[in-house]
Formats: structure tokens, sequence, C-alpha cells
């Protein structure tokens, strides 16, 4: 079962959300800092159950252009993907277009691209630390 989690009820699955997410954290974001944005909606979570489990754990943040309004996938992990990565996308892009997005964008490893149905590659992303 897919389901996006209100804000009001993160507390009841974010220890499970939390050890899925760990893992794909990188050095802009602590788990801290996605309970946050969490609970103040700034970041939408979606998960996957399985036998009363979290299964996978999705966050995605709406982001507007100038021109487009678009919803960003930023932050997956999760266990079995086979199960739950379609039914999840589906899930988001029915809430993107419910909220006005015409685009949904995905941040994260090279290899999600050969996983995400309809998806390609549109820029290279550089960094330079300071």
């Amino acid at each position: 079962m897919i389901v996006k989690v209100p804000s009001k009820d993160l507390y009841i699955v974010w220890e499970d959300v939390e050890k899925l997410l760990k893992k794909a954290l990188d050095d802009c974001y602590t788990s801290q800092d996605i309970y946050n944005g969490l609970t103040q909606d700034r970041f939408q979570l979606f998960i996957s159950w399985e036998k009363f489990k979290v299964e996978s754990a999705v966050v995605t943040e709406i982001a507007a252009y100038p021109r487009k309004k678009i919803c960003r996938y930023f932050l997956a992990g999760g266990k079995n993907m086979d199960n739950w990565l379609n039914p999840i996308q589906e899930t988001i892009e029915k809430f993107a277009k419910k909220n006005g997005c015409q685009e949904i964008e995905v941040a994260g490893r090279k290899g999600w691209l050969k996983k995400l149905k309809g998806y390609k590659q549109k820029i290279f992303l550089m960094s330079k630390e300071l």
C-alpha cells in the first residue's frame, strides 16, 4: 500500500522512515532537516507498507519556477524496490498533477535513470566546494 503521510502523523512512522532515508542522505541535509521540512509541510513523504512495516520512503518537494511548477523527488530509500517503485511513482505523479505541477524532477544517482520509466536525463549537475 502506498500513502502520502500527513505531517501530523509523521511521528507514527518516522523511526522506520529515518532508517531507510539515512543511507541516501548527503551533506546537504541531516535527518533532522528532513523531519523539520516534513512537519512544516515544505516536503512531502510517500511510503509503501508491506506486512505492517514501512518498506520504502520517498521525499518530495514542490518548486515554483517562473514558468512552471514542478514536483521534485530528492530523497528515497527502501527495500524490495520492484514491489513499490511503479506504484509510488504513480501516486506521486497524481499528487503532482493535483497540485498544479507540470513536471516531475528526480535528483539522485545515475542508476535511478535505468529504474524510472519515462524519465530522461535533462542536465548534469556539477558542484565545487568553496
